[in-house]
């Protein structure tokens, strides 16, 4: 099913509301080099014709930049297609296989990974390793997350799922708080008193900030908390729903402010 109406009625079965969005899963942009003969042809070609460098390189850049949003519309031959967003969860739509229906409430919590791409190597011989920017899906009850990538408007997408599970999170962790009196939190711990902040020496135990020592807080995107103490150097901590994360840090330092 290509249409997003095809997949209300799978939406419907699991008391999903309605359709909010649809996010379309391209292609992955892979072996870019081999388009180097190609273009040198149609350069080549175009050169000779017209014996100018600046249509060369103008029809040069047409074709590259055509061919390059032609592949990024070609949806998969396998795997992932459509992430269809509803008012209660998602439908991951998938070729060859029944479309997979997610709800809010069987979600435990995402993490955005914008991907980068590393270039090593010397004497003559240079490496190139691209990691692709995914949403990775963590479930309440399976060990085995969902890994989302190559979703055109991924960062959208990330933040709709994030506003989503929002109210979900906080009060999670506002329970977490009230039974057991600190929320463990990746880099970092959150209790009634303040932060726990990993040391800068490795092995070493926490260190604890005081409310009243800490300046202010960020949430940097979807990914990570800032944390800004008073008199001294930021603190980055990678989080996963850094938003959620950073609300939550922001709230029970002003119930304890309220208390004092």
């Amino acid at each position: 099913m290509s249409d997003a109406k095809g997949y209300d009625g799978i939406a419907e079965a699991k008391g999903m509301g309605g359709r909010e969005r649809l996010y379309r899963v391209h292609r992955p942009w892979k072996h870019g080099d081999l388009l180097v003969l190609p273009l040198a042809g149609v350069g080549g070609g175009v050169y000779a014709a017209t014996r100018s460098w600046w249509v060369t390189a103008l029809t040069v850049v047409v074709v590259f930049v055509a061919g390059f949003v032609g592949v990024r519309r070609i949806p998969p031959r396998k795997g992932l297609r459509q992430v269809v967003v509803y008012e209660g969860g998602l439908v991951l739509a998938q070729a060859g296989v029944p479309a997979v229906p997610l709800r809010w409430d069987a979600i435990e919590s995402t993490e955005v990974d914008h991907g980068r791409t590393e270039i090593s190597g010397g004497l003559g011989k240079v490496e190139r390793r691209e990691r692709f920017a995914t949403i990775t899906v963590h479930l309440k009850k399976k060990s085995q997350p969902v890994v989302l990538m190559h979703v055109v408007g991924q960062y959208g997408l990330a933040k709709d799922i994030e506003q989503a599970l929002r109210p979900g999170l906080l009060e999670r962790l506002r329970g977490t708080l009230d039974t057991e009196g600190r929320v463990d939190l990746g880099g970092l711990a959150v209790t009634d008193a303040g932060l726990l902040l990993p040391s800068a020496l490795r092995g070493s135990p926490a260190v604890a900030l005081r409310w009243t020592e800490l300046d202010e807080t960020r949430a940097n995107g979807l990914t990570e908390v800032l944390i800004r103490p008073r008199g001294a150097k930021d603190l980055r901590v990678r989080v996963r729903n850094a938003t959620v994360v950073r609300d939550f840090i922001e709230e029970t330092r002003a119930l304890s402010d309220g208390a004092e």
